[in-house]
């Protein structure tokens, strides 16, 4: 009886927690000052009272890990279910494509850094070791455990929790280097090419959301059964898929196990179809209600992401990633100062507006998730007037189209270790390498002229 309550008591646990942490930045100010989110702080709350240190939260590796793989994907789903804008500004499309070259230039340093380390001592490391760091720092703890998991099947032993581990650094990394990287740009000023004057938070304006009202269902259920109806079709769909390509050999039975890493990106295609087709068979002048709610999905996917993150920290062990500790740190401190100095560099020839904003937001989204960038990009931009905000949102959904190819080429050299023929590993760079060109010639290139000729 007492094994029906697990998973209830986790979420009790992630919730007291999350209430902690929301507690702790009211009641501490030097914490509200390091901007970090307080689903990261609920994290770290639940490792040290977790199995790992103090053992008072009897949180499992397993439950945990559970949970962020289908957190991330309902989070995913619910956001890809709200209505679709077509006022895209230039600014949000570049943003798009930074994200996804930030994908690229991650993935070519972490793989590189990988065979130098195997070069020298720790010849048994996996090799697309390197890979969890674009994962982890660029997309989010979700996806770094997700295929970290799933590599574990091919061999990479504990690839999960490794995966979250570079994930929690990413998290440090955006959170503290954020707020350092943000002092040191405001004092050099000169350099972004802008005056900078702290903004002053304006008076909040009390805003009531009326939602729409149904007599014999609540609106809250009818968002749970869009995203449900979407979550079961991707599930029947893997299913089936992986188990007709598993027939396939080994390189079948590889693929079919990678895709089960990519459940929320085949979520969110199947969630862009619903919203698609509810989009045509709705149409205003005939229904006056909306069944598919912005707010109310907003708010689903905010929580899902809030409980993962938290889930995402509290489930990671600190004797499991003992072995791999020191090449985590090498990992993430060159990937910490990387992602930094490229913010910088490539921010200052994209956007002539709101440089600085986009340096911050940019660098806390590239290590963390989009809601460390959006905190950070608070501090300089209070009032979200600067367009920055609008960018993140915006140039995320089509980061995730453009980064669909990235997360293909990361699973060449796991092809490449299970198959015994290190020449995927090559082809793996060679893939990057092009890829990160043709984002240069159609549209760093581009996107660098525009901005020069505006400058005249």
């Amino acid at each position: 009886m007492e094994m029906e309550w697990q998973f209830i008591l986790d979420f009790v646990f992630l919730s007291l927690i999350l209430a902690g942490a929301s507690l702790l930045k009211r009641l501490i100010k030097p914490i509200n000052n390091f901007l970090i989110p307080n689903a990261v702080i609920a994290g770290f709350i639940g490792l040290v009272l977790g199995p790992s240190v103090l053992r008072i939260i009897p949180f499992s590796y397993d439950r945990l890990g559970m949970l962020v793989y289908h957190l991330m994907a309902i989070g995913f789903i619910s956001i890809a279910l709200k209505k679709r804008t077509s006022m895209t500004s230039k600014s949000s499309v570049n943003t798009g494509f930074f994200i996804a070259a930030s994908y690229v230039i991650q993935g070519i340093v972490g793989f590189g850094l990988t065979f130098i380390l195997i070069a020298t001592f720790f010849k048994d490391i996996f090799p697309p070791f390197g890979f969890l760091l674009p994962l982890g720092f660029a997309q989010g703890p979700g996806q770094a455990y997700s295929m970290g998991t799933q590599w574990e099947a091919l061999g990479f032993t504990n690839g999960g929790m490794i995966g979250l581990t570079i994930a929690a650094f990413g998290f440090i990394w955006a959170a503290f280097g954020g707020i350092i990287l943000l002092n040191i740009m405001v004092r050099k000023k000169k350099q972004v090419g802008i005056p900078f004057e702290r903004p002053k938070i304006r008076k909040r304006v009390e805003v009531t959301v009326k939602d729409f009202e149904f007599s014999d269902i609540d609106g809250f259920t009818i968002q749970l059964f869009a995203i449900g109806v979407v979550y079961l079709v991707t599930y029947l769909f893997l299913r089936v898929f992986t188990g007709f390509i598993g027939q396939f050999g080994t390189f079948g039975e590889t693929f079919a196990q990678v895709l089960w890493g990519f459940h929320f990106v085949v979520g969110v295609l199947f969630a862009f179809l619903l919203r698609g087709i509810y989009n045509k068979i709705r149409k205003p002048e005939k229904y006056e209600i909306e069944y598919l709610n912005d707010f109310l999905l907003q708010r689903i996917g905010g929580g899902a992401f809030d409980y993962m993150v938290a889930a995402s920290i509290a489930a990671i062990s600190v004797q499991i990633i003992g072995e791999y500790l020191i090449p985590i740190l090498i990992l993430t401190t060159v990937g910490g100062f990387l992602t930094a100095g490229y913010s910088i560099w490539i921010s200052k020839r994209i956007y002539s507006k709101a440089v600085l904003e986009h340096i911050v937001g940019m660098f806390g989204t590239h290590t963390g998730t989009l809601s460390t960038g959006i905190a950070l990009l608070r501090e300089v931009d209070p009032g979200f007037e600067s367009g920055t905000a609008e960018d993140l949102v915006v140039g995320s959904g089509l980061a995730l189209f453009l980064g669909i190819p990235l997360l293909m080429i990361i699973n060449l050299p796991v092809l490449g270790y299970t198959l015994e023929q290190p020449i995927y590993y090559v082809l793996a760079f060679l893939a990057l390498g092009i890829y990160l060109g043709i984002l240069y010639v159609f549209w760093f290139r581009k996107a660098r002229i525009r901005r020069t000729d505006r400058a005249k």
